[in-house]
């Protein structure tokens, strides 16, 4: 009887731990994959979360970082004005789970991606086995004007959305476009109003 209950303990206890949410998993990342913060901050987050406060933590930076959303398969994080994470946890065919993250940049208003993967126990994948890079031409395109010395970019992120069969969760595709002129009294180049 004892070996019964012993194999059966056992045997929740590998489902359980293929089940992870990707809550718990937040609680065991490395510092690495969000170096400013701490195992305490994430643990304070999770703890806004079960009693319906605010998700937000004092990071390592003595500035705050808020999770917009939480949920067992994803999660939002506004690390400061300029700079967030996205994780999402998504099963290959073979029914391995692996995260992804997004981490992004803003330079003034435009923002800067990079993607990385990740096992469920944090370690890193290779990313080009996940991801297929892009043709940078696709989203971004410069062109100076010799006449007037003026640079636009033109500055599209349509390549690089995900499918989501979901209409409420569509990613929508932003183009920005701006230009900047020579002023040469401060010997560089300046976005026009």
């Amino acid at each position: 009887m004892k070996k019964i209950l012993a194999l059966l303990v056992f045997s929740c206890s590998l489902i359980f731990a293929n089940a992870q949410s990707f809550k718990e998993l937040f609680l065991k990342m490395p510092q690495e994959v969000c170096p400013i913060l701490s195992e305490y901050n994430r643990l304070e987050i999770v703890d806004n979360q079960k009693h319906d406060k605010t998700m937000q933590t004092r990071n390592l930076f003595r500035t705050f970082s808020t999770m917009k959303e939480l949920t067992d398969d994803y999660a939002h994080l506004v690390i400061s004005p300029q700079s967030e994470k996205e994780f999402k946890m998504l099963s290959k065919n073979d029914g391995t789970r692996i995260i992804m993250v997004i981490s992004t940049i803003y330079c003034d208003k435009t923002p800067d991606s990079s993607v990385a993967f990740y096992s469920t126990e944090w370690e890193p994948l290779h990313t080009l086995d996940y991801y297929t890079l892009t043709n940078v031409d696709h989203f971004r395109k410069i062109t100076i004007d010799k006449d007037t010395n003026q640079i636009s970019v033109t500055a599209t992120n349509s390549p690089l959305l995900l499918q989501n069969d979901s209409d409420e969760n569509k990613q929508k595709p932003f183009v920005l476009n701006y230009t900047l002129h020579w002023d040469s009294e401060a010997n560089r180049f300046i976005l026009n109003d």
